[in-house]
């Protein structure tokens, strides 16, 4: 597969992302199950993907790089907003997440070069990408309309998506300006702090919001359980997994589970308004 069809395949998958966040208030249960499967894609993509590809080749200071990445932001939002406006932060939240992942698909776009350069770019590998895009382009895209909501939304919206496709291109061929050896000594560096902005931007998501109905409850449940299987698949074949005992994997994802299951089902947090 050429470089330019496969950076294609990832600028699609962004306004896929797009197009659900916009169809999500079809119905209740809908909306609840996209939200809540791009939340838990995102947040599987982080823990999954980038930080234990980070510790694979920097070992345990990759969670050093994780944490500054997840606390910066805090730090930065009470000395920016203060003490009140640390708790009101939905702005701050959509400019950290889309920070990194910004800073993700442009890794993304690099990664499809690399393999690209070596004959390794295959339709497979190029989908299982893609499906990473997607609730990350959500999670952006739904964070915008909401913080923009009635004041141009939507060209907010395509804006920023427009942002995550230019970043993905531009990773892909920025790997042509910049040494390789260079570019692989910093990337999991970048990858674990990327991974903890992430999950800051989505701790605030941490408790859901919205009304507590038996659809909206189920459907936040459903959409949790497939980010949460589409996030695994093919992860088994990863050498840190291999060296996890099964009967440790699946208490694990039994676990991941339950905090699905409460977060559906457990207290709701009062709806935050935009300023």
């Amino acid at each position: 597969m050429s470089l330019a069809l496969g950076v294609s395949f990832l600028a699609l998958a962004v306004m896929l992302g797009g197009l659900a966040a916009l169809f999500r208030h079809r119905n209740e249960g809908a909306m609840s199950a996209l939200r809540t499967f791009a939340l838990v894609g995102a947040a599987s993509i982080a823990l999954l993907h980038l930080l234990p590809e980070a510790l694979g080749e920097i070992g345990w200071l990759g969670f050093v790089a994780a944490a500054a990445g997840f606390l910066a932001p805090a730090v930065l939002e009470r000395l920016v907003l203060g003490e009140a406006g640390a708790h009101r932060t939905p702005t701050t939240a959509l400019a950290m997440g889309y920070a990194a992942v910004l800073a993700h698909q442009f890794g993304e776009g690099a990664a499809v070069a690399s393999l690209s350069r070596v004959g390794q770019l295959s339709l497979p590998i190029v989908i299982a990408l893609a499906a990473h895009t997607v609730p990350l382009a959500m999670v952006v895209a739904i964070q915008v309309l909401e913080v923009r909501a009635g004041t141009g939304g939507k060209r907010a919206m395509s804006a920023a998506l427009a942002g995550i496709a230019l970043a993905t291109v531009i990773g892909a061929f920025a790997t042509r300006l910049v040494d390789a050896e260079q570019f692989e000594a910093v990337e999991p560096w970048v990858l674990s702090a990327v991974a903890g902005l992430l999950l800051h931007a989505l701790s605030h998501e941490a408790i859901a919001s919205g009304p507590a109905t038996f659809v909206s409850r189920a459907g936040e449940a459903m959409g949790g359980l497939l980010g949460l299987f589409l996030a695994t698949i093919g992860i088994d074949k990863e050498e840190w997994v291999q060296q996890i005992p099964v009967a440790l994997r699946i208490s694990a994802l039994v676990i991941l589970a339950g905090l699905i299951f409460l977060r559906s089902y457990g207290p709701r947090r009062a709806v935050e308004h935009t300023h």
